[in-house]
């Protein structure tokens, strides 16, 4: 019976560590691989060790949760150098580690240009089968050796999270071999099975240890996690309304209908809907507006700063317009504008005075807020100059510089479960950001190309990122987003629907 598996030469994990700034190199005895041959591949070095992977994707490979960790944002928890095929490397950006098996995936800071994928196999190994076992360890004789190693192995037990393997020709997987790729050959296809995570090491250069036999840890039932994480979620979206408010207090309705992939398909409007709209316009869910009213007039009852709640229905016109609010007079001037913002629950999101980030949330069974101060949700919020609601306590929030973070807060369970997280750079941009939901932003106040008629000027363009992904929808031509609209610089505020669009993964 084997020992437990800890960080020993005997029974010892594979993460090689670099002794003398050598990179580890394949398993203890098989063949060498040529070049050209096994292009999935993946050779991983940090300042402390090396250790194998299996590129899956142009953009993510897996491995053992022993070569790479992950930080509180995802970055890896050391620098790490990415070696695919048989010229490109990279760095990591991104690690994602399985909370119940030695897995994790490494999104590459580029996508590799060299090699070709694995596919991942969703058939379960059995007993007696053979597997490729492939890797960039030590062999019997060299630390480093010049080419990665593979060889043929036996599949043993199979239980719910691993596979024993061990080789008639007595050889194991080495010190530089875990999270490399065991693979069964179907066809003349390749297909990933499982990853090494912990060997006797028996045939290793430097190891005494007489006992043999590898473990491997199965992937072939983790399609599911694996997709959630490399393909971006789908996104559902019914028509978007967008308000703008223009200088003269006019208020008008367009649609979006083609906002899921940033299509031109628009319905424009040939008359205002409203008068009175100067000052801050906000759309909410289910056709609620929210208004933070500047007074016009001594015949305005309405000082400056009431919060009023409308509701406007495409079949019965406008309804509501009641005060439910008071002292928001800050979100009239330029400085706090942009600095509140609805999200698709109907909360509204704000930086106060005192740079807390605040949250009223509206209760439609009593028609009144459930906290009427609001709640503080965090501080320090003086940072940013623009804050966007996105989805269900999703906020993109802007410094002035241009460099743009992602938000979200769990109000099930009253914590953050992203902060701070960097998304973008340029920003600075736009005079106004908006969103109808699902992580898809508008900028207005740029200049670019009109899709229309090709002519420069201002414009309104479209973006979607895909946090599972931290990816971005293919941009214009420009790189700057797509352009979905022209003109949109001279209203004084505009807003879309939050409830637009929904994350359907």
């Amino acid at each position: 019976m084997r020992t437990p598996r800890i960080a020993v030469l005997s029974a010892g994990v594979l993460a090689g560590g670099l002794l003398a700034a050598t990179p580890a190199v394949a398993v203890s005895g098989g063949a060498a691989v040529p070049a050209g041959t096994h292009p999935f591949l993946a050779r991983i070095t940090t300042a402390t060790k090396a250790c194998s992977g299996a590129l899956i994707d142009p953009s993510w490979l897996l491995t053992s949760a022993t070569c790479l960790t992950a930080t509180e944002s995802g970055a890896s928890g050391e620098a790490a150098t990415i070696a695919v095929g048989e010229a490109f490397t990279t760095t990591v950006a991104k690690v994602v580690r399985n909370a119940g098996r030695d897995v994790v995936l490494a999104k590459l800071a580029a996508p590799a240009t060299d090699g070709t994928p694995l596919a991942v196999s969703t058939t379960a190994p059995q007993a007696g089968e053979t597997l490729q076992v492939a890797g960039f360890g030590r062999t019997a004789t060299d630390w480093v050796p010049a080419r990665p190693r593979v060889a043929p192995f036996t599949v043993g037990a199979v239980t719910g999270a691993s596979v024993a393997v061990s080789s008639a020709d007595g050889v194991d997987t080495c010190k530089g071999d875990a999270g490399g790729p065991a693979f069964r050959v179907s066809g003349g296809t390749a297909q990933l099975v499982a990853l090494s995570s912990t060997s006797w090491q028996h045939g290793c250069l430097d190891v005494t240890e007489t006992r043999q036999g590898s473990t491997e840890t199965r992937v072939d039932d983790l399609a599911t996690w694996i997709h959630q994480h490399i393909v971006p979620t789908p996104v559902s979206c019914s028509a978007a309304a967008i308000w703008t408010a223009r200088p003269d207090g006019s208020l008008w309705r367009y649609v979006h209908s083609s906002v899921a992939d940033g299509g031109l398909t628009w319905t424009t409007p040939s008359a205002p809907i409203g008068s009175g709209w100067t000052g801050r316009t906000l759309a909410g869910k289910g056709g609620v507006i929210w208004d933070v009213h500047r007074n016009n007039s001594a015949a305005d009852p309405n000082p400056s700063g009431t919060l009023k709640r409308w509701v406007y229905s495409t079949s019965a016109g406008w309804s509501g317009g009641n005060e439910v609010g008071s002292g928001w007079a800050r979100y009239l001037t330029p400085e706090y504008a942009n600095r509140i913002t609805v999200d698709q629950q109907n909360r509204i999101f704000m930086i106060d005075d005192q740079n807390r980030l605040k949250v009223y949330v509206w209760d439609d069974a009593t028609g009144w807020w459930v906290n009427g101060v609001g709640d503080v949700l965090d501080t320090g919020w003086d940072r940013f100059d623009s804050i966007t609601a996105a989805g269900d306590g999703v906020l993109y929030a802007r410094k002035p510089t241009g460099e743009l973070f992602r938000f979200q807060y769990d109000f099930a369970t009253s914590a953050w479960v992203e902060r701070s997280k960097p998304v973008g750079v340029g920003w600075q941009m736009f005079s106004e950001i908006f969103s109808p939901g699902a992580d898809i932003l508008y900028g207005r106040g740029s200049n670019g190309t009109s899709p229309w008629t090709g002519q420069p000027g201002p414009v309104l363009r479209w973006y979607r990122h895909s946090d599972n992904t931290d990816t971005w929808a293919p941009s214009g031509p420009d790189g700057r987003g797509v352009t979905v609209g022209s003109g949109w610089n001279t209203e004084t505020h505009v807003t879309a629907a939050p409830d637009s669009c929904k994350l359907t993964g």
